[in-house]
């Protein structure tokens, strides 16, 4: 079977142009919100932190170029880590989760329930005692965001469950830092 190819049929000149810009146009727009700030940490737009892409490129950064320090005494390194807790508070039940973290050390954070409002308050405690930083407090079922340690200390959450039933919540982090769990 020999078909032929009706010239009026195929695409003019000026019209691959456009396609071709705007197949251009896709490729910046993504490269601009959603690779610079995963790749990077560069987020020109806005888009990437929204998206939570601008502070995992921040942490790959900066695990990039840990890499090319001078290695710390075992002792005293931190290592790259992911964690994930759950934790299920009865009414009028609280607690608090904390990192062990040293001055510039960083971690991305999430957490949710599963469909009940915590009370919480997001704070550091400097090493040696003294006043307690406070950096967020609200009421909400999830959160996220990029935490870097000013001080060398304690820094996590306390959540308090208000509601009149059991609420669950997970807390998913990573970064750089020594040690996460919850106080007792």
């Amino acid at each position: 079977m020999n078909r032929s190819v009706d010239p009026a049929s195929l695409p003019t000149l000026p019209q691959l142009f456009r396609a071709l810009a705007g197949a251009v146009l896709v490729a910046v727009t993504l490269t601009v919100t959603t690779v610079l700030p995963a790749e990077w940490g560069v987020d020109p737009t806005g888009v990437g932190s929204a998206l939570g892409l601008t502070a995992m490129g921040q942490l790959k950064q900066a695990a990039d170029a840990k890499g090319d320090e001078v290695p710390e005494p075992a002792s005293a390194a931190y290592e790259f880590r992911t964690d994930e807790l759950s934790l299920t508070l009865n009414p009028n039940q609280g607690t608090e989760v904390k990192a062990r973290m040293r001055s510039g050390d960083q971690l991305v954070y999430s957490w949710s329930t599963d469909g009940g409002e915590l009370f919480y308050d997001f704070h550091g405690d400097p090493v040696g005692g003294g006043d307690f930083t406070s950096y967020e407090k609200s009421s909400r079922a999830s959160t996220e965001g990029t935490f870097e340690a000013s001080f060398e200390g304690l820094h996590g959450w306390y959540w308090k469950n208000r509601t009149a039933a059991p609420v669950t919540v997970v807390l998913k982090t990573s970064g750089v830092y020594q040690s996460i769990a919850e106080q007792h």
